[in-house]
């Protein structure tokens, strides 16, 4: 689909619903073309996610060092002298 841009200022929510259900609108102005509306793509989780959760923790665990110190809201409760 084509539109010019003073239909796109005009009607934009609607483009945007055409892109949405997959046509392509190619904005012209003075008769050239100078952007293209499409839909964005569905993320997908990664097939691999569980794998590398896994591999996360095993790194976590093995760089590990023990050592604990103040949490956050310690830090700045310090800072202020509370």
């Amino acid at each position: 689909m084509t539109a010019t841009l003073e239909q796109t200022q005009a009607d934009l929510l609607r483009l945007i619903g055409v892109a949405q259900q997959g046509e392509e609108v190619v904005i012209v102005n003075q008769g050239q073309p100078v952007a293209k509306l499409t839909a964005v793509p569905a993320a997908r989780p990664s097939p691999n996610r569980k794998a590398w959760l896994a591999k996360l923790a095993r790194l976590r665990e093995q760089c590990a060092t023990g050592k604990t110190g103040p949490g956050v809201e310690e830090i700045l409760a310090e800072d202020r002298g509370e």
